[in-house]
């Protein structure tokens, strides 16, 4: 498919300013840049980028009162003539795409789980086994207490008094499935990440005929945001089915399969990986209870 690009600048009166008895200034200087560039043709989600850089204000105004002072009005400071006058400040909390699409799968899938029972049931004998050994010698292991709770008991109690909203879950899956059988399926848009860094940054702003030095608060934000579309995968004639649909969120969201994110959540030290790499997510990305791609 053929790539589009569009753009457009917009310029302001630079207005005038002098010294000595010359005049600077006149014409036509930038005041802002803005691109589009798109993919046209069949299909859907293709590229999209949208550029906007606009400039307003930066005039400067000083009485003329003599030969040897410089005088400005409404002069529309150097520093804005070129553009980029501000670069972006390094942001630590980035991600790669392909992380933020693998999060964003997972998040969508409508086969996700809301209370993962299986997972649960298997991993009930290990956190009572750590229950039991904590139990012994509270003192010197601490350690071990803390990641418990973290890992054994947080999460389990959390899952307890998620059932307290197990029928909504379920109505709320219905739906899901419904507008997965729908023409366009289920789309869903959800945040990935949203982080910002400020910095005060020494600018000068008029060197010709006077100087003019200031701070600037500078911010840069970021905010990731991720689409998903998951259409019907193979023959979903039972989806149309109210028993059916309504037998199948309730699988879902209770998680009552034993898949690949089942048997990764098993193995030992699972939870420490996934702190550092999403193959969590990943398995839960293509988790298949109710048949979707």
């Amino acid at each position: 498919m053929p790539g589009r690009t569009r753009m457009s600048n917009s310029v302001v009166f630079k207005n005038f300013g002098g010294r000595f008895g010359s005049t600077i200034g006149g014409g036509s200087v930038w005041s802002g840049n803005h691109s589009c560039s798109d993919v046209i043709g069949s299909g859907d989600n293709a590229p999209l980028n949208v550029f906007h850089e606009t400039v307003d204000g930066g005039r400067l105004n000083k009485p003329n009162v003599g030969f040897f002072s410089s005088w400005f009005t409404n002069y529309r400071v150097d520093m804005l003539d070129t553009g980029n006058c501000f670069d972006h400040l390094g942001l630590v909390d980035d991600i790669f795409n392909v992380d933020a699409a693998t999060q964003a799968a997972a998040r969508t899938n409508p086969s996700r789980p809301y209370v993962d029972v299986v997972t649960n049931a298997l991993q009930l004998g290990e956190l009572f086994h750590l229950i039991r050994d904590s139990g012994r010698n509270f003192f010197r292991s601490i350690g071990n207490n803390n990641l418990m709770n973290e890992f054994g008991i947080k999460p389990l109690v959390g899952d307890l008094a998620k059932m307290l909203r197990f029928t909504d879950q379920v109505n709320h899956r219905v739906g899901e499935i419904q507008r997965l059988r729908s023409q366009h399926g289920l789309r869903r848009t959800c945040g990935i990440l949203s982080t910002s860094n400020s910095a005060k940054v020494n600018k000068f702003i008029q060197t010709q005929n006077f100087t003019l030095r200031e701070d600037f608060d500078v911010v840069t934000s970021l905010t990731i945001k991720a689409h998903c579309r998951w259409l019907p995968a193979g023959d979903c004639a039972s989806l149309a089915r109210p028993d059916a649909a309504r037998a199948l969120a309730q699988r879902a969201v209770l998680g009552l399969t034993v898949d690949s994110s089942t048997l990764w959540e098993l193995i030992p030290w699972s939870w420490l990986i996934d702190w550092g790499t999403n193959i969590g997510q990943y398995f839960t990305a293509h988790r298949n209870i109710i048949p979707a791609t």
